[in-house]
């Protein structure tokens, strides 16, 4: 998958890069820009986190909440920005969904060649983890086979070690603890990701399990109260053969449809440093 948006300092040297937490950090005035009509005080901190990875905004490893919305604050009065460009990729983003990439994310994002570090990841990870209450998918077997993902409730998700714990639809008796990687959000119907003969994942009828499948027919988007909307996706299972050997299409609610584990996790083990050894 193409990797998310923001990436780390391009300053060189261990020591930089533990006074620091984006680009080259130089001492700015800790005044609110007057210029500035958007007030980021009163963003919360992932919010202004989210801001400053994205466009590699020069912020000190311990600063305050007050000194990230100022650094935020005079970034946004200096960026020239294409009004109908930043439209644009405001409607691609509603179209695809929060956590898609986008031609517009890419453009904008600041990278110098380095995956993004750890500190940026978790905050990724906690910004879009599941809520407690929260309707998923889990991977509750250590084999990839095939129903081993079962429809679960989020109890807690844990920032630092990045784990849920969860319940089985079926079974709420006892809690189960999961890495983030076996936990999958589940599909709003908005996102416009499936097409006809794309691979997936979706719960078997009269089942709360998720088998492989492909989608059959292009979905059809209906107009609800609070916009287009697909509201169920049909499918073939694999190995749901009849008995003359056909496999029937069978249509599955969206929200029971989600992608295959490899085009939903980004793999953090395929970042490179594209920087050549001597530039660090």
């Amino acid at each position: 998958m193409a990797p998310t948006a923001g990436s780390p300092s391009a300053t060189a040297g261990p020591p930089a890069a533990k006074a620091q937490r984006r680009g080259t950090y130089k001492q700015q005035s800790r005044a609110y820009p007057r210029g500035v009509c958007l007030d980021f005080r009163k963003l919360g901190g992932l919010s202004l986190l989210s801001y400053i990875d994205h466009h590699g905004v020069p912020v000190r490893s311990d600063a305050p909440l007050h000194e990230l919305a100022v650094a935020v604050a005079r970034h946004f009065e200096a960026a020239d920005v294409d009004e109908e460009e930043c439209i644009g990729g405001f409607l691609e983003r509603l179209e695809k969904g929060p956590t898609a990439p986008t031609d517009y994310t890419f453009r904008t994002a600041y990278f110098d060649g380095r995956g993004p570090p750890v500190s940026v990841r978790k905050r990724r990870r906690t910004k879009w983890a599941a809520r407690p209450g929260e309707q998923v998918a889990a991977k509750v077997t250590r084999t990839d086979e095939n129903g081993s993902w079962i429809l679960a409730v989020v109890q807690r998700y844990y920032a630092d070690t990045d784990t849920y714990d969860v319940q089985d639809e079926d079974d709420t008796s006892k809690l189960i603890r999961l890495p983030w990687s076996h936990v999958m959000r589940l599909s709003t119907g908005t996102e416009g990701r499936f097409h006809r003969s794309t691979d997936c994942m979706a719960i078997f009828p009269e089942t709360t399990s998720f088998y492989r499948a492909k989608v059959s027919k292009n979905p059809i988007w209906k107009l609800d109260k609070s916009g287009p909307i697909v509201k169920e996706i049909i499918v073939k299972f694999e190995d749901d053969e009849d008995a003359q050997g056909r496999t029937p299409h069978r249509r599955v609610p969206s929200r029971y449809v989600i992608p295959l584990p490899a085009d939903y996790f980004y793999d953090e083990a395929d970042d490179v440093d594209l920087v050549p050894p001597t530039a660090k």
